[in-house]
């Protein structure tokens, strides 16, 4: 098997990313009170307020019981509330409260400091043509998943 050295396995890159990245932001979502999940569920609110648990689900990459189950917790804890849709009482939407807001606010700045971090050493062109290719990346495997891949 020849294998360029230049080129290491994307794979194994994307998850020592991931897995630096998911921990710089664990250690202060942590430090501010909030349990596993509960970030991406707040930072996609803090931007599609009014969506539902199947919306959370695609947009943060979780499972239905998991989206139930911490959607759940965050409205124990007053994060989020649940209201049913006015034109179908049976699908529920869900909102931030005033604390959900504070916590995203938080969550957001959270994730301007690990950002922040990651780009050490980029310039702007660098940093759009990395985010260019990881979209195409995501589109890839998401083609995979849904087998639309050729």
């Amino acid at each position: 098997m020849d294998i360029d050295e230049a080129v290491k396995p994307i794979h194994h890159q994307l998850l020592v990313a991931f897995s630096h990245s998911n921990r710089a932001m664990q250690a202060r979502t942590r430090a501010g009170g909030l349990k596993p999940g509960q970030p991406k569920v707040l930072e996609h609110l803090a931007f599609h307020e009014g969506c539902t648990q199947r919306d959370i689900g695609r947009a943060c990459v979780m499972d239905k019981s998991s989206v139930t189950s911490v959607v759940a917790r965050m409205e124990d804890e007053g994060l989020v509330e649940r209201r049913a849709k006015p034109a179908d009482k049976r699908v529920a939407t869900v909102y931030l409260t005033q604390k959900g807001r504070e916590a995203a606010a938080r969550v957001l700045d959270f994730r301007a400091e690990v950002d922040a971090i990651a780009w050490q050493g980029l310039d702007a062109r660098e940093r759009e043509e990395l985010s260019s290719l990881l979209d195409r990346v995501i589109e890839n495997l998401q083609a995979n998943e849904e087998g639309t891949c050729a």
